[in-house]
């Protein structure tokens, strides 16, 4: 009898230590750290799969963030530019520069502070995919608005999505379709739209190209920088992309590429090395990509596949991808609970780690993965974290999560099992702070 009430209390014992692992997982491929409501929500959940389907189920999260100035309006100068002297133009380029930064440090107070950070990674996401920089689109509204574009489409259906990105004015401006004329037709779009948003390269030649740039003719944007249609302007000819002939329009031509296997491959691909691995498993890409088209590119049945296959939840798996810098400074400060934290700091530690939000350094996105380590950034990761447990800034850290017995019997289990995704062996210091301090600076805390 006794030997069968162990036997029970081994078995249950593994359970809820398996169980806690997998939450622990989850949430740091999907969301910007781990938080004491988030895990223990997971815990609660009747089983992995449930804890997947209120994960992809979120509600429509409505922070109290105030809207920038900028985000409705845009940054014009009082006069043609042409016509500026050389301290106006000073002013003017001055004054956009710091709404633009404005920009940056309003949608990191963002992630910092939702209660849907999986929709704040998933914007990212798409930011990360469908690439434009401020840097070249210069107007924060019009980088704003395709920010909210990306939200309203975090996990909704990759079609539409597809088809509001061609009419998207920051997307114009990024990749030069204003210039894409009937008589002088601009491959830009065409190019970056087959190569990088859709389909890759290998499927599909020189000639699509060509014939994808004349179905986006005329798609362009007005004076206030809103998109227009610019009828004269479109080529109506014969197009034949990819071998089928018709008068295509841009909106057609994308109904064209969503016929294409290659496109939801290429899509999941992306997105199992965004969230699965950095190395890409085949097989299991085509079963998912199958499950992609079947939904009509639905993006929830999909990622539910994607987050319960076998090779997102393999323990092997764990502890095998990089944090991203985003992942790793707010996630960081979301876990101890540090949302007070000054956005422009956490700005300037991004750029520094390799990813200035809102200004990927070009249009193929942060390649991400393993080329966010080099010794340079080691170090730099090293130093955010040093900065937060040092002197009165340790004092502000929230450690309760440490310290909910759901989780652990002491806090420095606790930290060691919500902190590091692979269990390793660390000794105890006489001080949690000394404790928590070796567990931040351990390289596994570097990893998800």
């Amino acid at each position: 009898m006794k030997r069968e009430i162990l036997f029970f209390l081994l078995l249950f014992s593994f359970a809820t230590a398996t169980e806690f692992e997998q939450c622990a997982h989850l949430l740091n491929r999907t969301s910007f750290g781990i938080t004491e409501s988030s895990i223990v929500s997971c815990l609660e959940d009747k089983n992995y799969e449930a804890t997947v389907k209120r994960l992809l189920d979120m509600p429509q999260a409505q922070e109290p963030i105030p809207l920038p100035d900028f985000a409705s309006g845009l940054i014009l100068p009082p006069k043609k530019f042409k016509k500026l002297n050389a301290e106006e133009r000073k002013a003017f380029n001055k004054k956009r520069r710091q709404q633009q930064i404005a920009l940056k440090q309003w949608w990191i107070k963002k992630m910092l502070t939702t209660s849907t950070p999986f929709r704040e990674r998933m914007v990212l996401f798409w930011h990360n995919h469908f690439t434009s920089s401020i840097r070249k689109v210069q107007q924060p509204a019009l980088m704003y608005r395709q920010i909210q574009l990306f939200r309203s489409y975090a996990v909704g259906n990759f079609a539409q999505l597809l088809h509001r990105i061609i009419e998207d004015p920051a997307m114009l401006i990024y990749l030069d379709n204003r210039a894409n004329r009937k008589k002088h037709p601009n491959e830009n779009l065409a190019r970056e739209l087959l190569e990088l948003f859709t389909m890759g390269e290998g499927h599909y030649n020189e000639k699509d190209i060509k014939e994808v740039a004349r179905s986006l003719t005329g798609y362009s944007l007005d004076k206030k920088r809103n998109f227009r249609f610019r009828k004269k302007q479109h080529d109506k000819g014969e197009k034949i992309i990819f071998g089928q002939k018709g008068n295509f329009d841009a909106h057609q031509m994308v109904d064209l590429v969503l016929e294409q296997n290659a496109t939801a491959i290429f899509v999941v691909r992306k997105f199992w090395k965004a969230f699965v691995s950095d190395d890409p498993h085949e097989q299991e890409i085509d079963r998912i990509a199958s499950i992609f088209r079947k939904n009509r590119y639905e993006l929830k049945p999909m990622l539910y596949a994607l987050f319960t296959s076998s090779s997102f939840t393999d323990p092997s798996n764990r502890g095998t991808m990089v944090k991203s810098p985003a992942e790793l400074t707010i996630g960081t400060l979301r876990t101890f609970n540090r949302t007070d934290f000054n956005p422009k700091i956490v700005m300037q530690y991004c750029r520094r780690l390799g990813q200035d939000i809102l200004s990927p350094p070009n249009v193929k996105g942060w390649p991400g993965g393993r080329e966010w380590i080099n010794a340079n950034t080691l170090l730099i990761r090293k130093e955010f974290l040093s900065r937060l447990t040092r002197g009165k800034e340790m004092e502000k850290l929230d450690d309760a999560l440490f310290r909910n017995p759901l989780i652990a019997d002491s806090p420095e289990e606790g930290a060691a099992k919500t902190l590091l995704s692979i269990r390793v062996f660390l000794t105890p210091a006489h001080r949690f702070d000394a404790t928590l301090q070796t567990i931040l600076q351990h390289p596994l805390y570097q990893l998800k």
